[in-house]
């Protein structure tokens, strides 16, 4: 009972508010031009008879008229209530399944006339329910610029009514200047004009306007005549077509453009995704309806067609004799984003192409601008696609600040910059990359775009910039080679060439009696127009002992009844190096002080044994090496007292004493001239 019961409060609501909305279908004689043909079937309604009635008491043709209308009110009453007993629901369509679907209740006006709606928490605008004699319009708050590019995105309903919908709804454009103080008036006539255009003149339309519409039925009789150009909807299933609204668009051709039939019935319970676009550079309006098709328009003059380059947005719809439940669910509001992208290398002027080469600075530049709705409740981005050529930047600025690391996504080449933080709505964000090439492939273009997104969705994609990699340039280097104290070259110069980009890496030469000592510090690198001449200097060469050992043990031993003889230890080797170009040498040793315990001297008791002969060290140099050999001599081999080589100490039995002997002993280098 209870469910009963609510459902009878309903009825009478609902029939209460349909009551005025007929009494005026009927004092209207528009109503009785634009309402549709009655079809010559069983199905007339007592509403048609009753629309019948009344044409009959206008022209005063027949002299039962009182009788005829006294019935069909009855009839027609007894129905009104019925209807909404079977229609409890304000609405019958539901939601699309789609999380996309975004809030519109602070997005429009005020709603004109009584039929639009905005329901389930704002996310389904109900432009008129599935009754007769409906009409209304909804205009944006916000206008937008048409100087700039924008797109919209829903889903659309148009009933299910099939064969008997009517009459259909639009998606206008306008600059009607009764926007700006008299709103509730920019609403155009009823029945065929669908709430947007006049059906005769003298009756309202949306003026400076131009309507996308979506008609389930085709108005082709005497008087109403505007889709009789529509020859190709045979089958009654509606089309889209684009129309200018004027004082009078009842007219046999010349109303639409841009027309697509739907190959199946506009009002068929389904919900269509419905993409309207503009492209500003073109002045061109593009609708796409799913499963029906899609078609532009060019406008040829914006102050023509709406008296400014700023218009508002929004939607009408009628119904008549046939009906139809006119929806929309919004995906994406029409907002204005402009998005520019050039670059600069360098210090040079930022342009839309570029020339650059290695180490050269990159600054790619994004100027953004948005306007729009509720822009606060989404997630705002902007990014771009690096070219593997180019580092990921090492700076990121909007409007001069380094960006945050927490605002900035890099996946692979991708940059994405979540742009919250420095959003303010109407304001133009600058956002400049820098980066450099990494990878040098000569002469490839690299091209580049922004992509401005909203909650992970593409909104508007920038214009491409495009890098040229220079074709490398060939550059000669000198390579000196010079004496160190004197200048002088010290052999030919020798001439490199490279391309600009490339790596270099130059090493001395060996240049005989002379050796290396250092170079200008440049001898690796990458060739640029700033790569200088390379030198490297050397100095005469040297003969000198590049090892010598410092000193000689030859251990602990007890006074003995025998003679002692003991090769001594060497601390270390003994090498000889020869830079010069030409004669030999020879290597002596000498005795500078014969050793002694501080008490007793020990003269003549070390000799220099060879596998050849053993020479006594005295206080005479003694030649015990030579050679003419460049470069370094090991001479190690021959202190080897493993091998019974080296310095030899014998001390008889009558000169050993206790203490600890020293002397010095010193190694001559001599040179040998040549012959």
């Amino acid at each position: 009972m209870k469910k009963r019961r609510i459902a009878l409060i309903l009825s009478s609501l609902l029939a209460t508010n349909i009551f005025p909305i007929i009494g005026y279908s009927l004092e209207s004689n528009q109503l009785v031009n634009d309402n549709r043909r009655v079809e010559e079937s069983k199905e007339a309604s007592t509403l048609d008879r009753l629309t019948e009635s009344s044409q009959i008491q206008e022209s005063s043709e027949n002299s039962s008229t009182t009788d005829s209308k006294e019935t069909t009110d009855k009839e027609e009453s007894e129905e009104l209530i019925k209807q909404p007993l079977e229609n409890a629901a304000t609405y019958r369509v539901g939601l699309p399944n789609d999380p996309n679907i975004i809030s519109i209740d602070k997005i429009f006006q005020q709603p004109i006339g009584t039929s639009t709606s905005i329901l389930e928490n704002g996310k389904l605008l109900q432009l008129n329910p599935a009754e007769r004699s409906q009409r209304g319009a909804i205009w944006s708050n916000n206008k937008i610029d048409l100087r700039s590019d924008f797109t919209f995105k829903c889903y659309l309903y148009l009933g299910n009514q099939r064969d008997k919908a009517g009459d259909g709804m639009t998606f206008t454009l306008t600059g009607d200047s009764r926007m700006a103080n008299d709103p509730s008036q920019v609403i155009g006539s009823p029945g065929m004009g669908i709430g947007s255009y006049s059906t005769r003149s003298g009756q309202p339309y949306v003026a400076n306007a131009l309507s996308i519409e979506f008609d389930t039925y085709k108005n082709s009789g005497s008087s109403d005549r505007m889709d009789r150009e529509i020859t190709a909807d045979n089958k009654g299933h509606g089309h889209v077509a684009f129309v200018t609204p004027k004082p009078n668009n009842n007219n046999y051709s010349g109303e639409h453009t841009g027309v697509t039939i739907a190959p199946t019935f506009l009002s068929d319970g389904t919900w269509r995704t419905l993409i309207i676009q503009w492209d500003a550079s073109q002045r061109s309006l593009t609708y796409d309806l799913e499963g029906v098709g899609r078609s532009s328009h060019i406008v040829p003059d914006l102050i023509s067609q709406f008296g400014s380059t700023e218009v508002n947005w929004g939607f009408t719809s009628s119904t008549g004799t046939f009906f139809q439940e006119n929806a929309i669910a919004m995906t994406q509001l029409p907002s204005n984003v402009s998005s520019s992208v050039d670059v600069k290398v360098n210090d040079s002027d930022y342009g839309g192409i570029a020339e650059v080469e290695r180490n050269d600075k990159i600054t790619i530049r994004n100027t953004l601008k948005v306007t729009g709705n509720f822009l606060e409740d989404k997630k705002l981005e902007t990014s771009i696609d690096l070219p593997q050529e180019l580092n990921i930047p090492e700076r990121i600025l909007i409007n001069g600040n380094q960006v945050d690391a927490k605002d900035i996504l890099i996946t692979g080449n991708r940059v994405t910059l979540n742009l919250g933080d420095y959003f303010v709505l109407g304001d133009t964000l600058i956002i400049e990359l820098e980066t450099d090439l990494q990878e040098v492939i000569p002469e490839k273009i690299l091209t580049m775009h922004f992509e401005y997104l909203e909650n992970a969705k593409l909104i508007e994609q920038s214009n491409d910039i495009s890098l040229t990699i220079a074709k490398l340039k060939e550059i000669d280097v000198h390579v000196y080679y010079k004496e160190n104290e004197s200048q002088n070259d010290l052999a030919e110069m020798k001439t490199i060439t490279g391309k600009i980009g490339e790596n270099y890496k130059e090493v001395p030469i060996d240049i005989e009696g002379y050796v290396f000592d250092s170079d200008s510090a440049n001898t690796e690198g990458v060739f640029s127009e700033n790569t200088a001449d390379i030198y490297f200097y050397y100095r005469k060469g040297k003969l000198y002992l590049s090892a010598a050992p410092q000193y000689v043990d030859f251990g602990q031993h007890k006074i003995s009844n025998k003679p002692l003889s003991v090769f001594g230890q060497f601390s270390g080797g003994l090498k000889i190096m020869d830079e010069r170009a030409s004669g030999g040498w020879i290597l002596q040793l000498k005795q500078e002080k014969v050793l002694t315990n501080g008490t007793f001297e020990l003269p003549e008791a070390l000799s220099f044994v060879t596998s050849e002969e053993t020479t006594v060290i005295g206080s005479s140099a003694v030649t015990i090496f030579e050679s003419d050999q460049k470069g370094e001599s090991d001479l190690s081999a021959i202190l080897d007292s493993t091998s019974q080589h080296g310095i030899r100490i014998d001390i008889p039995v009558e000169n050993q004493r206790i203490g600890t002997f020293e002397g010095k002993l010193s190694w001559i280098l001599a040179d040998v001239p040549e012959n």
